[in-house]
């Protein structure tokens, strides 16, 4: 083979047995400047090409033992000798002999007697006739390589279209087999193009041999495997020396996997990775198109906004792998809810698929089309409501979900997705605000609404950064001798503007909006900092509870956070009782269990909130680690004239005497009610009776010094 890049004399090997012959051709080729090895027969000639290579070979025709046809035939053979040229010696001047040269692999022959003056010309000649094929040769292997690489193959269509050429790396990417490629019929190759694709494609080939068009197509192909494949397709005119197109030339590329790719980056772009529905983006796409159309016939439509009702809690409850295949389920059952009538779709999805879109984390949106009425729009929410609403087993337990549905009609209420998603958005909230699993719609008094709750949310956003944030705390005591035994700390928001600002107000806010979780930790931070201050100050020394939300107490951090605290202001465990709520352990009583048995191997004493409130059973109860048990004010506002209120208080006192928890009646207002519980055995009470909830240098006054037997409880 040649050495195109190597510029050392070329290496030439003659293999001749007339010794004189042979000789003179070696001098005269040395005095050219060619590098020449000599070989006195063809078994030699043939064992000197095995072992190196030469860029050009002489051979003798007539020689013993091995004639040079058959030296020539073993030469292209070899994997050295498969493309060298070799001229051929001969004294034979009959076609017959020439054409069997030919035959046998000779790239020329040169004529006996030699013309020693030419032969070095001769020899020239043929290298360098050599090195272009060799260089053709190379350029065509690399153009089969980078087809291969490019998975695309060439073909011509000869110009009366009746014979279709296929090159090899066609017919792979085809899987033609080899009698489709040698018949080369032009309709074997075109019937594997998908029939919506075959008639558009074949009369772009009749157009580019009549009319000479070029052209470019992608279309779906089965290929001769039954694999279906999506190619790319260019094609373009020969034109002869004439002008006269002769035949089409063209690429074929499968481009299978780049669509592929494609469609996975789109659907990553537009879908839901969890649910594989329509995301935000998407949703808007898809309904601009029908609000425009809509507009043009003067036809109503409506945009609703599906919110799963706490599901935050169910996702603290459950845990999120759960809480994700919860929301799976619901959006296989809004989509198998909603009739095709229903929908707005557009040609970019199907149908199953533009049913309903995930917006949010919790949240879906479907547009109704064609709706001429509010009624058409309830009909449909109710029927979303149902089956949301139906049961679902999950580990052995009936789950019951809800959601809050908000519409928003266009064009009354807004005349685009935008405006549209907005207003849903807020009918869905109100729908929440007015008790959960239920639809509202839109109306202008919202707006207001939402843009002070949205201003409400900013403030305390910053109320929580910027320090506006006060504890007061409201005393526990002994109603038998009025010893202050312990203080509840509540936080309040002291507004630059609008002056203190009702719990009642922000504490909602901070839970659906998601602050609740840094304001459970501004509280835990600042009463710790407080007991730190009493306990150097020498002030009587009272533990102090803090409500712990339900983000709190189910984050995996508390403990180290706890820890932490306890360490940075040296206090012991015994300072702090922890309160929680029925609701908050009732939502998964096995984590709950585990979680407050982890607080009380802390040393910390846990305080059951609102008990009496909630729906929790006796069963139950008994499993719960907590130590206190706290009266709600709606069964201690009344105990004291007896009925149902004075009974359920009574059996609260006599319950935690059973479990040996400690009972604390909370709302205690009057003389009357505290003495019916104290005299029912329920001496820790906490109410205005006693004290309401004051600032923290006020609830320093109300401390005495610490009396000679109390136990140190601060490091």
């Amino acid at each position: 083979m040649l050495n195109l890049v190597d510029h050392s004399p070329a290496r030439l090997l003659i293999i001749d047995d007339d010794p004189l012959l042979r000789g003179m051709a070696a001098n005269t080729l040395r005095h050219a400047g060619f590098d020449v090895s000599e070989a006195e027969d063809g078994i030699q000639g043939l064992e000197q090409v095995r072992q190196a290579n030469f860029d050009l070979l002489l051979l003798d025709v007539m020689m013993p033992k091995l004639d040079g046809y058959e030296v020539c035939k073993h030469v292209r053979q070899s994997p050295r000798g498969e493309r060298v040229p070799i001229l051929m010696l001969t004294g034979l001047h009959d076609s017959d002999s020439i054409e069997q040269a030919y035959e046998a692999g000779a790239t020329d022959f040169i004529s006996k007697p030699i013309n020693w003056t030419l032969l070095s010309h001769r020899v020239r000649y043929s290298l360098r006739a050599g090195l272009a094929i060799e260089s053709a040769m190379r350029s065509h292997e690399r153009l089969e390589r980078a087809q291969h690489i490019a998975n695309m193959g060439s073909w011509e269509l000869r110009g009366d279209g009746q014979r279709f050429v296929c090159s090899p790396e066609l017919a792979r990417v085809l899987a033609a087999p080899e009698e489709v490629v040698a018949r080369g019929r032009p309709d074997d190759f075109l019937n594997r193009i998908a029939s919506a694709d075959r008639d558009d494609v074949r009369a772009m080939r009749l157009a580019a041999l009549n009319e000479g068009k070029p052209y470019q197509r992608t279309f779906v192909i089965h290929r001769f495997d039954g694999a279906v494949r999506t190619v790319f397709e260019q094609a373009g005119i020969v034109i002869d020396h004439s002008g006269r197109r002769v035949a089409i030339e063209g690429i074929t590329q499968d481009i299978t996997d780049r669509v592929q790719a494609e469609e996975r980056i789109k659907r990553l772009a537009h879908y839901d990775a969890l649910t594989g529905l329509p995301n935000r983006q998407f949703f808007s796409e898809l309904a601009g198109p029908t609000l425009d159309r809509s507009a043009r016939l003067g036809a109503g439509c409506a945009l609703v906004y599906i919110d799963m009702d706490r599901f935050k809690s169910v996702n603290d409850a459950i845990g999120y792998a759960q809480g994700d295949a919860l929301l799976r389920l619901i959006s296989m059952r809004l989509k198998a809810s909603i009739r095709a009538a229903d929908i707005a779709t557009d040609g970019k999805v199907s149908n199953q698929e533009s049913m309903v879109s995930r917006v949010g984390a919790n949240a879906f949106t479907l547009l109704l089309v064609d709706i001429a009425d509010e009624k058409q729009a309830t009909l449909v929410a109710d029927r979303l409501l149902s089956a949301i609403a139906e049961p679902i087993t999950l580990e052995a337990r009936d789950l019951v979900l809800t959601a809050s549905i908000g519409i928003a009609l266009f064009p009354r209420d807004a005349n685009d997705v935008a405006g549209l998603t907005r207003c849903a958005e807020q009918a869905a909230y109100a729908a929440k605000s007015a008790g959960r699993a239920q639809h509202r719609f839109f109306d202008e008094a919202m707006n207001v609404r939402a843009s002070a709750r949205l201003a409400s949310e900013s403030d305390l956003r910053q109320a929580i950064a910027e320090g506006q944030l006060r504890l007061h705390y409201q005393a526990k005591v002994d109603a038998g001798t009025g010893r202050i035994t312990g203080a509840e700390a509540l936080v309040r928001w002291q507004h630059p503007e609008r002056g203190m600002v009702s719990p009642g107000e922000f504490i909602p806010l901070a839970e659906e909006s998601g602050l609740i979780l840094p304001l459970t930790d501004w509280v835990l931070e600042k009463a710790c900092e407080d007991l730190r201050r009493r306990a150097d100050m020498g002030l009587q020394r009272v533990p102090v509870s803090v409500n712990l939300s339900s983000p709190s107490f189910a984050d995996d951090g508390l403990k180290t956070q706890l820890e932490a605290l306890l360490k940075r202001h040296r206090l012991t465990p015994s300072s702090l009782v922890l309160e929680v709520t029925e609701t908050l352990l009732m939502s998964d009583v096995e984590r709950a269990v585990a979680r407050l048995q982890e607080l009380r191997e802390m040393g910390f004493k846990v305080s059951l909130d609102d008990f009496g409130t909630g729906y929790s059973s006796l069963g139950y109860l008994k499993r719960f680690p907590i130590d206190e048990l706290k009266i709600d004010r709606s069964f201690v506002t009344d105990a004291w004239r007896g009925g149902r209120d004075g009974a359920i208080a009574v059996s609260v006192i006599a319950l935690g005497r059973v479990f040996g928890l400690q009972v604390v009646a909370e709302g205690v207002e009057t003389r009357g009610q505290s003495t019916f519980l104290l005299a029912h055995g329920c001496a820790q009470q906490q109410g205005y009776l006693f004290a309401k909830p004051v600032p923290s240098a006020d609830f320093d006054a109300l401390l005495g010094p610490p009396p000679g037997d109390w136990e140190t409880d601060i490091v």
